[in-house]
């Protein structure tokens, strides 16, 4: 169970680097498109998960190199 508290994910940041992101791969899923389908992504995922210690790190919770697109069948496989 995660305890990264709620106010990082409605956060102005958070909710900035999201729409980003998701702009910048262009709002598919990455897994499926590597698999040549055209998913929209539902959520953005944190490569590395964030936790209590890592969460206020903008080169782990704000870096496009630790996000990923995803689409909610992947994100409930991850």
């Amino acid at each position: 169970m995660r305890s990264i508290p709620t106010k990082f994910y409605k956060s102005t940041a958070w909710e900035r680097c999201r729409k980003g992101y998701l702009a910048s791969v262009g709002g598919l899923c990455e897994r499926c498109k590597a698999e040549d389908k055209v998913v929209p992504a539902a959520i953005v995922h944190h490569k590395i998960y964030l936790n209590d210690d890592n969460y206020q790190d903008p080169s782990i919770a704000l870096n496009f190199d630790n996000l990923e697109a995803l689409c909610q069948t992947c994100h409930n496989q991850e």
